[in-house]
């Protein structure tokens, strides 16, 4: 929905009390985030965190999310006509969302998108970069993931849902002001997230110093 037709659609709830139902779900954002909790690993005597200037998370797209970024809506992509106002708002409000948890001091440095088809080895993920403002705020904190399309929007096919999902210990890394990488996820109790505007159900990760 563009942005004239939302407003449109509030002012026409605001008059109509009968459709109050179907102007809720109109002035529904079709965008989300998933959501990375950042725990201290229990064989970790020390705060791995002390130090952290920058965070990388990068999370795989399932299914649903590649075929939404390749092929349904190609111009939501990062790169694509669409995308980049979706991307930019979202680095304004990754770091900020009024959220049930505690998030990690920050601000989003950049986004690393990555649609990479092949026969041997595809790739479909995205990186997402952030600036950490107060190092002593990430320990047991929460960072947004995203943006992507919330399951109402995502045009997932039958038994597809918008999970994307962390599958190696390099995916979640913390590192220092000189880029060196200082700790990474040791393990992870939960490996998907979905596409969603609250943080219910995130990736737990155990952090550990390299």
């Amino acid at each position: 929905m563009s942005r004239l037709s939302l407003i449109a659609a509030l002012g026409f709830c605001s008059t109509s009390a009968l459709f109050v139902s179907a102007c809720k779900e109109e002035a529904e954002e079709p965008f989300g985030f998933t959501c990375v909790e950042l725990i201290q690993a229990e064989n970790q005597d020390e705060n791995p965190f002390v130090g952290t200037a920058k965070i990388k998370v990068t999370l795989k797209y399932e299914p649903c999310l590649i075929d939404y970024y390749t092929k349904t809506n190609v111009d939501q992509a990062m790169n694509g006509k669409d995308g980049e106002a979706v991307f930019s708002e979202w680095a304004e409000r990754l770091c900020t969302e009024s959220v049930a948890d505690p998030l990690v001091a920050c601000e989003v440095e950049s986004f690393a998108q990555l649609l990479q088809p092949s026969e041997t080895n595809p790739i479909y993920q995205m990186t997402v970069t952030y600036r950490i403002t107060d190092p002593s705020k990430i320990s047991g904190r929460t960072l947004l993931w995203g943006p992507g399309p919330v399951e109402a929007y995502a045009d997932c096919a039958t038994g597809q849902r918008p999970f994307v999902k962390l599958t190696l210990p390099s995916d979640v890394i913390g590192i220092d002001k000189d880029n060196k990488t200082l700790w990474n996820a040791q393990s992870w109790a939960n490996p998907r997230g979905i596409m969603q505007r609250n943080t219910a159900g995130c990736i737990q990760a155990s952090i550990a110093r390299q």
